[in-house]
């Protein structure tokens, strides 16, 4: 992760988040060994002695403040976020917004969510990964392409590969155990009808595939709680588990998907298109990460509302994790 300038960052987000330079600690522990009180008889093989084994150095934790960060330094590509340190050990979490341009629900929560102070472990957020499209709220650029259908991207590839290939990049080095994405769809799932395409999606809260029973159960309770406080309409459904969870609606991660009257636009002539896979892969590439992509529904709901659930949904999870 590297530092950029206070400007460029305030001109993207437009907070007023300042920078702090990580301060990395480590410590060291004696290992102490007792040999045996009696000699072993001639030829015999000691059996019961510890081996000796270097206890591990922790890892570093950074100092509490703020750090500045940047994919893509210096390409026309670049995208900035922040990490927010609490200078104590904890859980880490990352958040993106805005890969998609026409979602600002879930640049907007971003953005919000780049002012907050964590009090244990860390917080990446990167409030407009799509900065380009948002500017004109398309939902991409065809010389840009998907991001979220690029994963795990190409370094050298197109933009949208390699931007996915950044945040990957920047994931195995913040080593987060939740990773939110934040989406916007138009229909709320509960009321699609018939139609099961990706437009119908509203209101659901995904996990990626390889979540462990601990963490999907985690995560229900997130979702359980959050639907606790809002109307049945705003209410959320899980997809990814395998198993209902009590409280919350479980639906199919993929559910049948037909063409016809959805959202999802057409690529524009000569545009980038890829065959990559969504945010929800990305625990193949960044490991012990579990990825959550949250899709809001447009239809009806206020942009203020929108972002302010987003906000609710990563809030609850700071707070049941100790964070805040």
């Amino acid at each position: 992760m590297s530092s950029v300038s206070r400007r460029r960052f305030l001109a993207l987000a437009g907070s007023g988040l300042g920078a702090a330079a990580l301060v990395g600690c480590t410590a060291t522990h004696a290992a102490e060994r007792t040999d045996a009180a009696a000699p072993f008889p001639w030829g015999a093989t000691p059996t019961g002695t510890p081996t000796p084994v270097p206890t591990p150095a922790p890892t570093p934790v950074p100092a509490r403040g703020r750090e500045l960060v940047t994919l893509l330094k210096d390409t026309p590509w670049a995208v900035e976020g922040i990490a927010i340190h609490s200078g104590k050990p904890g859980p880490r979490v990352m958040v993106l917004g805005g890969v998609h341009g026409n979602e600002p629900g879930g640049w907007f929560a971003a953005e919000a969510i780049a002012d907050w102070q964590v009090e244990r472990g860390s917080l990446l957020v990167l409030p407009r990964v799509n900065w380009r499209s948002a500017a004109v709220v398309e939902r991409t650029l065809p010389e840009i392409g998907d991001i979220n259908r690029a994963y795990p991207g190409n370094a050298t590839g197109a933009p949208a590969q390699k931007i996915a290939n950044a945040i990957i990049e920047v994931g195995r080095d913040f080593s987060p155990e939740l990773l939110y994405d934040l989406h916007e769809s138009w229909v709320f799932y509960g009321e699609r009808g018939a139609n099961n395409g990706t437009a119908f999606i509203g209101q659901t809260f995904s996990i990626g595939a390889g979540a462990s029973d601990k963490d999907i159960d985690r995560l229900a309770n997130v979702v359980r709680t959050v639907n606790g406080q809002i109307s049945s309409r705003e209410e959320f459904y899980m997809r990814g588990a395998a198993t209902p969870r009590p409280g919350v609606q479980v639906v199919p991660q993929n559910p049948n998907q037909q063409p016809q009257n959805t959202q999802r636009p057409t690529p524009p002539p000569n545009g980038v298109t890829f065959s990559g896979t969504t945010s929800l892969s990305l625990g193949q590439w960044i490991k012990r990460c579990v990825p959550i992509l949250v899709e809001m529904g447009q239809q009806d709901q206020a942009e203020s509302r929108r972002s302010a659930l987003h906000q609710m949904l990563v809030r609850t999870t700071l707070q049941q994790s100790g964070m805040l």
